[in-house]
């Protein structure tokens, strides 16, 4: 009887946590799609009947299409519009959450050509997963998370497919009920719609490029675990990734520097253009001699103040820099002389620094994909707004 009852128990406890788990799931996958919803409107500004490249780009489709130039045709093709970007968003999802997907089933990796000394099958799910997919209910069950996460993924891909053909097939009536669409208008539409969207593209393919290096850099970490390494070679190697995380992001940053400096440099932009131009103090002089007599040294004082601060920035940059190439030399230096020194038994095996090595440098390789993303966005910026020179 007891026995039953515990039974009855475990099924109700069971059936509670499954009902927590689909509640979950559902209330997750409906944020996601919010978000996607929330991205959209963001990203349509270019869409608008107000945009002048819009209106422009309308305007030589109808020219084209050789009909009249109504609200109705206007707002037609502007809705049309929409729906290819509705499809574009969502395509770019797809391929991240695909991704996801691979990395947590052990398939994002392709074979290697030559055999490696860590295994590339191994599910592990990137933290965007892990973060959006956070569990209401307690499982420490690694075998369970890993189903749960699946499981979630799985559904939410499922609804992009299904948001996706929703959207194409939106976007196929409204073609075909507009008479005279051709190839060539969509062409055309794809065109300036593409224009608008490289970042949002751009920055698709960087998380798939960071879920990448995070894989490997995971993977490289449980094949170093699995040589059963003492506690001084668990800080040995915690210490070295540390360290060169730090090399790199200080390199990184001393290089962003220098490309920040030489653009204030070479752009144009004069100190009459400057914000610091504007003073009330010294435009309310009246005798115009003293006036620019003041402003003289006003700007002669602001631009030394600028290039002393600048010089600044760079010294200490620079300082930082080469204080954590030290810290790793000298790290590094002490592993072989360690290994040197020690006995077989207490000695890290080659095939433990060989693995620190890839990780070391899977690290670093992930900071620099990092940096040059944020160099291509500034580079955008400036492209879009070549404004201030001056560092907040």
């Amino acid at each position: 009887m007891e026995a039953a009852k515990q039974q009855a128990s475990d099924i109700q406890s069971l059936s509670q946590k499954m009902s927590q788990l689909l509640t979950s799931t559902n209330r997750q996958k409906s944020t996601m799609l919010e978000n996607i919803q929330d991205e959209l409107n963001e990203t349509t500004s270019y869409l608008t009947k107000q945009n002048k490249c819009f209106k422009q780009m309308i305007h030589q489709v109808l020219s084209t299409m050789k009909i009249a130039t109504t609200q109705k045709n206007i707002e037609e093709l502007r809705q049309i519009a929409i729906l290819m970007t509705k499809t574009k968003l969502i395509q770019n999802y797809h391929i991240l959450w695909t991704t996801y997907l691979k990395s947590g089933m052990g398939k994002l990796i392709m074979p290697p050509d030559k055999q490696l000394n860590y295994s590339t099958d191994l599910p592990i799910w990137p933290k965007e997963v892990i973060m959006t997919l956070r569990n209401p209910i307690n499982l420490s069950d690694e075998t369970k998370k890993n189903e749960n996460y699946m499981k979630s993924v799985k559904i939410f891909i499922d609804e992009l497919d299904k948001q996706l053909k929703q959207y194409e097939n939106e976007l196929n009536t409204r073609k075909n009920n507009f008479y005279g669409y051709t190839f060539t208008i969509q062409q055309m539409i794809e065109k300036y719609l593409e224009e608008n969207l490289q970042s949002l593209r751009t920055e698709t393919e960087h998380k798939v490029e960071l879920v990448d290096y995070d894989y490997y850099i995971q993977a490289l970490k449980i094949a170093y675990e699995q040589q059963n390494p003492n506690k001084y070679q668990k800080q040995l190697m915690k210490q070295l990734c540390a360290s060169i995380y730090e090399q790199e992001i200080t390199g990184q940053e001393f290089h962003l520097l220098q490309q920040q400096i030489t653009y204030c440099k070479s752009f144009s932009e004069s100190f009459e253009c400057s914000p610091l131009f504007q003073s009330k103090l010294i435009d309310s002089i009246q005798n115009l001699h003293t006036r620019e007599q003041l402003f003289k040294q006003y700007k002669d004082i602001a631009e030394q103040s600028k290039h002393m601060m600048l010089t600044l920035y760079v010294k200490t940059a620079q300082e930082q820099r080469d204080n954590c190439r030290m810290k790793l030399d000298t790290t590094m230096n002490k592993l072989w002389s360690d290994r040197q020194s020690h006995s077989d038994k207490n000695k890290i095996s080659l095939i433990m620094v060989n693995l620190i090595g890839q990780r070391m440098n899977k690290i670093a390789e992930r900071i620099q994909c990092v940096y040059k993303y944020q160099a291509f966005l500034q580079s955008d910026t400036h492209k879009n707004s070549a404004s201030s020179c001056f560092f907040k």
